[in-house]
């Protein structure tokens, strides 16, 4: 239970740091994904920072309470643990649009007094087990986001503005189509409208991405024949509105896809990371980042609720080429895209297979289709999924 007035129960579960006298006692070194346990006098008393203590929740249930059984012996001693992972059936792909390295770390620079803020003071794909870079370059050079969003959706590269689409003009499958054909829920969700390039890239087969028309019919058929959910225009900045909408409406998809028991497939952006780096604005984007924060820890509590769950946190390319300056922060170089790398982020079953590694952004859908058991998903022709 939360710190509250009045003796302590006589057994109790106490979660996070509270006035009780386990708390004090529960001083473990935890790093990452890790969290910690005690047992103390028939008190339990479990530690993690933020979504983290939803693995701890888990594991707990998971370890020591088998079915209706409340009559476990639990070790009366501080322990550290880190969430259980088992072969993913569900897959998370986290898109910050225009979210370089440097966006992520942004906190370093500013302030973190955000009215809508859990007061975080780090980028979340930090604590993930997996940490790499992609290249984002099209087959047009410095890629849009429209290339981006299809080599991220469909594993093959493609001229700026054709939207799942190869440099042919044909239609290619996207992850949310092979998901669909594997009996899985879908989703499509993005804090901007659903004919952005990005949402549209998982949803739609155009050789513009300004092919509005085209674009919303293509994600109708989606909804009506498939019953993906195509949930977006989020561009909310006050705590009620990310509460109330973004938040709640995010937990409410997650609950809907999760019934499916062949699991689901479900891509989110965050696009206004890259709005606000077009037009250089650095309180802006960090806004948004902090809000994709936000994000991330929903998805996050869901993954360590379910473990069966694969989490990617990527960008599909970088905005404003945000480099460090020489009074020890950050400064915009450019308004447009840049070729830098993007970091890519793992959590699950697999996870490692993008662990230190630089990698074409193709082979991120490639790899995922892999863990869905499709191998050959994407431009075989070019490259591989990641192999362990």
């Amino acid at each position: 239970m939360e710190d509250s007035e009045g003796a302590p129960a006589a057994h109790e579960i106490v979660v996070g740091e509270t006035e009780r006298e386990i708390s004090a006692h529960l001083d473990a070194s935890t790093h990452g994904m890790q969290f910690a346990t005690l047992a103390e006098n028939g008190c339990v008393a479990l530690e993690g920072d933020y979504f983290i203590i939803a693995a701890a929740a888990y594991f707990f249930m998971e370890a020591y309470v088998p079915e209706d059984n409340f009559a476990a012996a639990i070790p009366e001693e501080v322990s550290v643990h880190e969430p259980i992972v088992k072969e993913a059936k569900n897959f998370i792909l986290l898109i910050g649009d225009g979210m370089g390295l440097y966006q992520t770390l942004l906190f370093d620079q500013m302030e973190n007094d955000l009215p809508f803020g859990d007061g975080e003071n780090a980028f979340y794909g930090y604590r993930f087990p997996a940490f790499g870079f992609a290249r984002t370059n099209s087959l047009s050079g410095t890629t849009d986001s429209a290339a981006a969003g299809t080599a991220l959706a469909t594993g093959y590269k493609t001229i700026n503005g054709f939207v799942g689409q190869d440099s042919e003009h044909n239609a290619i499958t996207s992850l949310t189509e092979l998901a669909i054909s594997l009996g899985m829920s879908t989703a499509v969700m993005s804090t901007e409208d659903s004919t952005g390039a990005t949402p549209a890239s998982f949803s739609a087969h155009t050789d513009s991405r300004n092919n509005s028309d085209d674009i919303l019919s293509d994600q109708r058929i989606l909804k009506k024949d498939h019953g993906t959910l195509v949930s977006c225009s989020f561009d909310f900045y006050t705590e009620r509105l990310i509460r109330d909408r973004l938040e709640a409406r995010i937990a409410d998809n997650l609950q809907k896809l999760g019934a499916n028991d062949k699991g689901f497939f479900i891509m989110y952006e965050e696009a206004y990371i890259d709005k606000h780096c077009h037009s250089n604005d650095m309180d802006k984007a960090f806004q948004t980042v902090v809000r994709f924060n936000q994000a991330i820890g929903i998805f996050m509590e869901y993954a360590f609720y379910n473990p069966d769950t694969f989490v990617l946190i990527t960008a599909d390319h970088e905005t404003g080429a945000l480099l460090p300056n020489s009074a020890g922060g950050y400064s915009y170089n450019s308004g447009d895209h840049s070729s830098q790398h993007v970091p890519v982020f793992a959590y699950g079953a697999g996870s490692e297979r993008f662990d230190s590694r630089l990698i074409e952004n193709v082979q991120i859908p490639m790899t995922i289709a892999s863990f869905m058991g499709v191998e050959d998903f994407g431009d075989q022709s070019v490259h591989k999924p990641l192999t362990k």
